[in-house]
């Protein structure tokens, strides 16, 4: 047992446990909006629900993400690890679980608030409702990107390994009271500051998506006629909100993979 397969353990609850919060809040969000079209519209309650179960099964996802990276994690153990006690590959492990993990959070808690405004939509013009549900089911999909960058550094830190290519020279007189090598400790940040970037940078875009996305569907329900008008709304001001999670995804990639 080394200090990797410790981070390994740590790593999996870390996925798992912040990778349940978004998700839950999500769901939570999707069934408000579900109770209140519902009671504006109680005829249209198989419609109003079966759009619900539809739009909290994307808003699961994310959790899905967590839980396929933490059990990657805990099953890595079953066979030795080459470097069970690299402090690469324990800040890997560490990172990994923690990437995904935090990514998660606002892709779950922004398809929930996707779901929310989109249901709120439909029961107030339920001749809308199809269009509504396409725009919706987008708009989910498109937060769902700063958990999936994150899942990509997730399992491209999970495959890292030891990351001798990483290492530097030993500077006896910066790193002459610790017992690590500058090269261990190089690689070990370069993985912890690329999980740390995907996992954090992955929050702010994937919630901005949301609240385009949510008013995008709550304004065409309300205004049909202007649809083509929203969309494009919809379209350019979703991809500007992407971009910082691309910075973020760029940034990470430079650090795991960079010489």
């Amino acid at each position: 047992m080394g200090i990797a397969n410790l981070a390994a353990m740590l790593g999996a609850g870390l996925a798992m446990g912040l990778g349940a919060v978004g998700s839950g809040l999500g769901l939570g969000y999707a069934a408000s909006g579900a109770l209140r079209a519902i009671s504006r519209q109680p005829a249209k309650q198989p419609e109003l629900f079966r759009n619900m179960l539809v739009a909290q099964a994307i808003t699961e996802t994310p959790a899905i993400f967590a839980l396929v990276v933490s059990f990657l994690l805990y099953f890595s153990q079953e066979k030795p690890l080459d470097a069970a006690n690299s402090p690469a590959q324990a800040a890997a492990f560490l990172a990994a679980g923690l990437c995904v993990g935090v990514g998660a959070i606002g892709s779950g808690i922004g398809s929930g608030l996707v779901a929310h405004d989109a249901l709120d939509g439909m029961s107030a013009n339920p001749a809308s409702q199809g269009q509504v549900l396409l725009l919706m089911l987008i708009g989910q999909a498109w937060v769902q990107t700063g958990c999936i960058f994150a899942l990509v550094i997730s399992l491209f830190l999970l495959t890292s390994g030891n990351a001798a290519g990483l290492s530097a020279p030993q500077d006896p007189r910066l790193w002459s009271l610790i017992p690590l090598s500058s090269g261990e400790l190089l690689a070990a940040a370069r993985r912890l500051g690329s999980g740390l970037a995907m996992g954090f940078g992955a929050i702010g875009s994937s919630l901005g998506i949301a609240f385009v996305g949510g008013q995008a569907c709550r304004w065409l329900a309300s205004a049909p006629g202007a649809g083509a008008r929203i969309k494009t709304v919809f379209f350019v001001g979703s991809a500007t909100a992407q971009s910082p999670s691309v910075f973020s995804l760029i940034i990470a990639l430079i650090l795991l993979l960079g010489a």
